[in-house]
């Protein structure tokens, strides 16, 4: 672990009440030592808590910075929805130092600090037990990012002495044991956190803390289900995961808003009655650059053949299956986009492909994501550069939907919970139902989901999972995409060979291109302007002549890999060091 002088006096950033309403334009204001007296007031606590928020309610980032939305960070790209003309690879060896790593549990010690001062206050109980809920909370978080990154890792409880180096050496606590932990947190959060405090969607309140709940838990009990075969916690966390998502659920609190692509393209989202949390943007304050990435800059990274053909056809049928007669295949671009899933159209720009040596903002796969675009700050400061200012959502309401009803399917696996139609008319129906969305619902018959009475069966599913499974598995894909998730996701399914472009070659491929058809076509359309197939020579595709699907990578040498380490990062090798120079023992994680 990192060294930490604890000695430090700890220093809280203050900003005044009135510019801290928003926890992303808070300006520093002053500096006050802590003392005692300082958290008596719960103003001061509140703005302590706040300059905690963006360790974990990143949203967009801000300037040139990337978040784990869409494209170009780790998160974002160590999964199977986009094609990459330059593979980003797993980690390969272990760090030497734990310096930029997130081996780092100085956050924890904050954490803990900041909890034993509120402890030792003169507040009332439903004052202090609502501060600790939230303090608990981040707390919470924080070691659950530890878990799902490293697995075992020490726990500690409270802010330590930088000479107790029995309690600071200790050795890796189980996963098992830290994730109780956190649960306890968990539900102290749920059970003492206020409904309300402070500005609605802005700010940590009992649904977001429930919220959060269902997302940590449903990651653990799968977790458990799928890596450590441990039905016992698989269960535990499970039902917990189902109780935090119920208690959102049933607050009658939220429902879907009207239009999907509102979520991702709005410049407020205040009042947006599917936001839980968000992280809200201001011209001349705080700005971010994800709009300009999909507005102004070439896709290198874009939508690949596994993210398009995981969307269903408009009568809610697989694009592959044999009864459907709707999908028209995909030799051609209008023909594959045709009757389609319309979130499918949230994220593609169904005007046609856009294609290297062709569009000066081309798409590496052709397909052109458009998710995060705001149509009306196309051309404007507000929507270009790093001067973007729609807002970003943190948790929506159709997440706890989706976690609830994959819970209660995982649940079901393992013989501690009965499916019901119910159960999927208030998740799953629910979102079809949204206006933009408008699909069938699915109805349960036995061990199969069907629509329209046609039993569901994607040819295209693995072997190992449920249809049941894997039709709720596709939904949580096409109703939260690009949302930092889906690497996560195959990570506690133990499917990382999802994001190997060898096992898994639709991530290595876009767009059916017939060069000679396109510039035939091309041509027609911009008799001003045309094109030759020379120029299309960019383009490499996965078969020899002029017609096959894009292939943005064709060394073999050059596409990702994954293997059995890359579920859990390394341990920094100067931290296991240190341990050793002190007389104890840190283990590395196994493979590396």
């Amino acid at each position: 672990m990192k060294k930490i002088n604890l000695g430090i006096t700890l220093i809280i950033t203050i900003c005044t009440l009135i510019s801290c309403n928003d926890f992303l334009t808070c300006n520093p204001k002053d500096k006050i030592t802590d003392t005692p007296d300082f958290w008596n007031s719960e103003d001061n606590i509140r703005t302590a808590v706040l300059d905690i928020y963006t360790n974990f309610f990143v949203g967009y980032n801000k300037g040139w910075s990337r978040s784990d939305y869409y494209s170009e960070t780790n998160v974002a790209d160590w999964n199977d929805d986009n094609a990459q003309e330059a593979a980003t690879f797993f980690t390969k060896v272990a760090p030497a130092s734990a310096s930029g790593s997130n081996w780092d549990f100085t956050l924890v010690r904050h954490i803990n600090v900041m909890l034993n001062r509120v402890k030792s206050s003169n507040l009332d109980d439903e004052a202090k037990n609502h501060w600790m809920g939230v303090i608990r909370f981040f707390r919470a978080l924080e070691y659950s990012q530890l878990v799902n990154l490293y697995g075992d890792v020490p726990y500690y409880e409270e802010a330590l002495d930088n000479k107790d180096y029995t309690s600071l050496y200790r050795t890796r606590d189980k996963r098992s044991d830290v994730m109780d932990k956190v649960l306890d947190d968990l539900n102290f959060a749920s059970n003492n956190i206020r409904v309300s405090d402070g500005e609605a969607g802005l700010t940590v309140n009992r649904d977001v803390a429930d919220a959060y709940g269902s997302r940590l838990m449903l990651f653990e009990g799968t977790w458990e289900k799928y890596h450590e075969h441990n039905t016992e916690y698989a269960k535990k966390y499970l039902e917990a995961a189902k109780n935090f998502a119920e208690d959102v659920m049933n607050s009658g609190r939220y429902h879907l808003c009207d239009n999907f692509l509102d979520l991702t393209t709005s410049e407020n989202l205040e009042g947006n009655p599917e936001i839980i949390l968000y992280r809200s943007y201001k011209e001349g304050v705080v700005t971010h650059s994800l709009m300009s990435f999909q507005n102004t800059l070439a896709e290198v990274n874009s939508p690949s053949k596994s993210f398009v053909d995981s969307y269903l056809s408009k009568n809610g049928l697989p694009i592959h299956q044999s009864e459907n007669t709707m999908y028209k295949g995909d030799k051609w671009f209008k023909d594959e986009m045709t009757n389609r899933d319309p979130r499918l159209y949230a994220n593609i720009d169904t005007t046609g492909l856009k294609l290297n040596g062709i569009a000066d903002i081309y798409a590496t796969s052709g397909y052109f994501s458009h998710l995060f675009v705001n149509e009306s700050l196309k051309d404007k400061a507000g929507g270009q550069s790093s001067t973007c200012i729609t807002d970003a959502p943190i948790m929506r309401y159709d997440e706890v939907l989706m976690n609830y009803i994959e819970t209660v399917a995982e649940l079901s696996s393992l013989g501690d919970y009965t499916l019901t139609q119910q159960d999927f008319d208030k998740t799953i129906n629910v979102l079809r139902d949204r206006p933009s969305t408008n699909m069938p619902h699915v109805t349960l018959a036995g061990n199969n989901l069907q629509v329209n009475g046609i039993s569901i069966n994607d040819p295209d599913r693995d072997t190992d999972v449920p249809s049941i499974l894997w039709e709720i598995r596709r939904e949580r894909r096409d109703e939260l995409p690009y949302s930092g998730i889906r690497f996560y996701d195959i990570r506690r399914w133990g499917k990382l060979q999802y994001a190997d472009m060898i096992k898994n070659p639709k991530l290595n491929m876009g767009a059916w291109l017939d060069k000679d058809k396109y510039v035939t076509w091309y041509n027609s359309k911009h008799p001003g302007s045309t094109i030759t197939v020379g120029q299309l020579s960019r383009i490499k595709l996965d078969r020899d002549g002029n017609a096959g699907y894009i292939k943005p990578i064709t060394d073999l040498n050059l596409m990702r890999v994954a293997a059995v380490k890359d579920y859990l990062y390394p341990i920094p090798e100067d931290q296991i060091t240190l341990y050793k120079s002190r007389g104890y023992i840190l283990t590395q994680n196994s493979g590396w």
